[in-house]
């Protein structure tokens, strides 16, 4: 079995290998990913989960006498497979929030705009409201577990080393790119369907009743239906999440055998 305290600089470059595929889904997954959470604490988790992998994956066959060249291109895919498994799950979060960025202009808080520490950006309200309880969902729901069970088979699809790119892959990430815009329309559809008949309807007064002031009676009548809609709509939200989270597996392998 293979011992890093042995310092052989074949397990060393093994060891710094599987480090670095390790780092590209800790730069951009959620939760251990975000911007908020030090540098030195995912420096550490990244090294802790490389010694607990070292000894079952083993070294990467990179020959008796490796150039240089070839080692930082193996650290460098096994860094870019790490960030493609990462986005894989970042993708869910950021259709969440595009669904509560769509919900937030229809009510008319699209302008109430707030930081979100994770990606250092202004993001809607509500967005990062369903955002957080996607969060909580996820973490509750054992999402994280699954992400590192995936990390794990990873290894035995494809080796440190083993990467290759082809144009089923590509299209595959396309396909999975534009599915931020099929979740954020599968969770937001309640709260948006919603939303889109109370404006028609506004619209509707404002012709029949000329008199009656639309924009002063509006703004409220919105802002308070979307939050009726957001808290009768949460059990929906969590079923929906639930069969993303569920399929997430699926994704992740589907995307490994591409890449293997």
């Amino acid at each position: 079995m293979p011992n890093l305290l042995q310092f052989d600089p074949t397990q060393i470059i093994g060891f710094v290998v599987i480090f670095t595929r390790i780092t590209g889904i800790m730069v951009i997954s959620p939760i251990l990913g975000d911007t908020n959470i030090p540098m030195q604490i995912k420096v550490a988790i990244a090294f802790v989960f490389s010694l607990v992998f070292f000894p079952v994956v083993g070294a990467a066959d990179l020959g008796p006498n490796p150039e240089l060249s070839r080692i930082l291109y193996v650290a460098v895919t096994e860094f870019g497979l790490g960030l493609v498994m990462g986005f894989a799950v970042r993708m869910l979060f950021t259709g969440v929030s595009l669904a509560g960025e769509v919900a937030g202009f229809q009510m008319g808080v699209g302008v109430a705009n707030i930081f979100d520490p994770s990606s250092e950006q202004q993001v809607s309200l509500i967005g990062q409201i369903q955002v957080i309880f996607a969060l909580l969902l996820f973490v509750t729901l054992d999402g994280h577990h699954l992400l590192i069970k995936s990390l794990v088979e990873s290894y035995a699809i494809v080796p440190p080393g083993g990467l290759a790119l082809s144009e089923q892959g590509m299209r595959f990430f396309v396909a999975q790119a534009g599915n931020i815009f099929l979740i954020g329309l599968q969770i937001g559809a309640p709260l948006i369907v919603a939303l889109l008949a109370a404006n028609f309807s506004m619209g509707l007064i404002a012709r029949s009743v000329p008199q009656m002031n639309v924009i002063v009676v509006g703004f409220p009548f919105s802002i308070g239906l979307g939050l009726l809609f957001l808290f009768l709509g949460f059990p929906y939200f969590m079923r929906s999440m639930m069969v993303i989270i569920e399929r997430l597996d699926d994704i992740l392998m589907a995307a490994l055998k591409l890449l293997g």
